[in-house]
């Protein structure tokens, strides 16, 4: 039996560090060679014939979202909340509501989170995370593992910042998405997140909060998050 499986772009954000002079608008609609990240993000994620649909949650006063021609098995939902975790949440929870009146949904549905800002998604990246996940029957998320020494900092008493501590970077991985995961576990994992306030910034976080242990795939440098305004030249080079 085929898997359900279809993705969730969470773009309800403003990307205010990625704000400059020149690009004014939400971090996800800012060009990179002319499309939008998150035209790009989208068609990364069509790469793989298995995504069944591309489902994205936006804030209910966004016209942005309006203006841009996403192309077919794209879905627009406004459904972002005060966090990414209640975006995920709502818009998951109106995904699944939706396939449960019109066609059913299996109890083996995935779920398939990317980031708007991750452009740069490499076809391998995403056919290896797929591929990873529904033959070992496990969630899990694309990674690097961490390359540099790694500090951890604090600010002294003449408001400088130094180095407290180096932390080993032994088994640290660098998280980034898409991050895959069976989508009513999903569901549950995020609603109880929520509920206890913990700090969730990514769906593996709120999975591990409940006892999931998530595969680790290598994923790219390409895949970065586009953060900073020198992002984007970065990021346009690796994708002219």
């Amino acid at each position: 039996m085929t898997d359900n499986l279809f993705a969730i772009i969470p773009a309800g954000g403003v990307g205010s560090r990625a704000l400059t002079a020149g690009r004014q608008m939400p971090k996800q609609y800012c060009m990179i060679n002319g499309v939008t990240m998150l035209q790009l993000a989208v068609e990364a994620l069509r790469a793989d014939a298995r995504v069944s649909a591309v489902h994205i949650g936006v804030a209910a006063q966004d016209s942005w979202i309006d203006t841009l021609n996403l192309g077919s098995r794209v879905h627009v939902h406004r459904t972002a909340g005060p966090t990414r975790a209640h975006t995920v949440s709502a818009t998951l929870q109106a995904v699944l509501g939706s396939e449960q009146r019109e066609q059913g949904i299996r109890g083996d549905g995935w779920a398939l989170v990317h980031d708007a800002a991750r452009p740069g998604l490499q076809s391998a990246s995403l056919t290896a995370l797929v591929d990873a996940c529904l033959e070992q029957r496990r969630g899990g998320l694309l990674a690097l593992p961490v390359p540099d020494t790694v500090k951890r900092a604090v600010v002294d008493e003449q408001q400088q910042i130094c180095v407290a501590q180096t932390i080993p970077r032994d088994g640290l991985w660098l998280a980034q998405t898409p991050q895959l995961f069976p989508a009513h576990d999903l569901l549950d994992a995020l609603r109880t997140a929520i509920e206890k306030g913990l700090d969730i910034t990514d769906e593996a976080s709120a999975m591990e909060a409940a006892g999931f242990s998530p595969l680790l795939v290598r994923g790219s440098a390409e895949n970065m998050k586009v953060t900073w305004p020198a992002d984007f030249a970065m990021m346009e080079r690796w994708l002219a």
